[in-house]
């Protein structure tokens, strides 16, 4: 009896009581540090989503590519050889089954040319939803921005 008097003697059951508790207390710190280191690798993706991929411009496919490290010529063969784009004369367009979703815009640029005459000549744009397609394409080749690099 004297065994079990000893255990159930409140300062005893308060001192087991505590023990858990800091153990407890430990588990938790360890797991709040965890997720803060999560959130530390996680903010400059966060950051590119939330100022880049959410803003509501045009851009050209350089700016796009830029983001990468690489360069347009290369982001361009990169979406015509998964049959995203083609290019016909000068320009790429998307094909059909992508341009129904609004990914790109035409936009046309007057100039002078050489010869002092007004000429024009279109480019293609890509939308923010574009640019978050071509994000998540990227992604899934392992090919991420640079800022998520870091």
């Amino acid at each position: 009896m004297a065994i079990e008097d000893k255990w159930n003697d409140p300062d005893a059951v308060m001192a087991r009581a505590l023990q858990i508790a800091n153990r407890k207390l430990e588990e938790a710190k360890l797991l709040v540090a965890a997720k803060d280191e999560e959130i530390a690798e996680m903010k400059p993706k966060v950051s590119y989503y939330d100022v880049i991929l959410n803003c509501k411009d045009l851009v050209s496919v350089t700016q796009i590519a830029k983001d990468y490290g690489k360069s347009a010529k290369w982001l361009n063969e990169f979406l015509s050889s998964h049959k995203i784009q083609y290019k016909q004369g000068d320009q790429w367009f998307l094909y059909q089954k992508y341009a129904a979703k609004g990914y790109a815009q035409s936009k046309t640029q007057s100039f002078a040319g050489k010869d002092g005459e007004p000429h024009s000549k279109a480019h293609t744009y890509w939308t923010q939803d574009g640019r978050r397609y071509i994000y998540e394409l990227l992604k899934n080749e392992g090919i991420l921005p640079v800022v998520e690099l870091e």
